[in-house]
């Protein structure tokens, strides 16, 4: 009887479940905060023009298509931030990029500021936001050191728990990895040098 009533109390915990938490599976994947080139395939002029070729990888880690639409980027330092206002679906397996020419082509349609993807240079948190702008679907902190000129900070491998440095155009000492940044594509390789990044990345915060 005790067992019924356990699985009872499991099912109907699932059913009233917040539709916010099939989220979950949707990660914050990689990351460029200081280009030093021309990244965004979209900016028309095909030139660096530095915050507009920032980007964000995103990546369903999940079985089952997302809608993020309304979704939102946020950084630690205001409450500014940008509302995905293209797409909306996510396919299962998939990489979908935001980049920051998209991003002021998005506020100069909805009658906003320009403000970009805005991402610190100096280090960040930078934090994926539910439509409901309160729910956090996920979050990862970078240091200055991560992200400089043309070195992307991301997972390794696409949706695991280790955030390591994409630095094969400017090698980041120590130690360098080796892997280049990868936007809309998977993060494949292996890395130069085995590390411990944490005790590493803490003499640069």
């Amino acid at each position: 009887m005790m067992l019924r009533i356990t699985l009872a109390l499991v099912v109907f915990a699932a059913l009233v479940a917040p539709a916010s938490l099939c989220g979950a599976q949707v990660v914050l994947n990689e990351i460029m905060a200081d280009p030093a080139r021309d990244w965004s395939p979209s900016d028309g002029n095909d030139e660096y023009q530095s915050m507009q070729d920032e980007w964000v990888e995103i990546f369903n880690t999940g079985l089952e298509p997302v809608d993020i639409t309304g979704w939102r980027l946020r950084d630690a330092v205001s409450d500014s931030s940008w509302r995905f206002g293209f797409g909306g679906v996510i396919q299962a397996g998939h990489l979908l990029v935001v980049y920051g020419d998209e991003a002021y082509a998005w506020e100069d349609a909805n009658g906003y500021a320009r403000q970009g993807l805005s991402l610190n240079n100096s280090g960040d948190v930078l934090t994926l936001v539910a439509a409901d702008h309160t729910t956090v679907v996920d979050q990862v902190e970078y240091a200055g050191a991560d992200v400089e000129d043309d070195r992307s900070y991301g997972r390794f491998p696409d949706g695991g728990p280790e955030w390591v440095v994409y630095d094969q155009l400017n090698p980041f000492t120590p130690p360098s990895t080796g892997l280049p940044p990868t936007p809309g594509a998977p993060n494949v390789g292996s890395p130069v040098e085995s590390t411990n990044w944490g005790p590493i990345k803490a003499l640069f915060r």
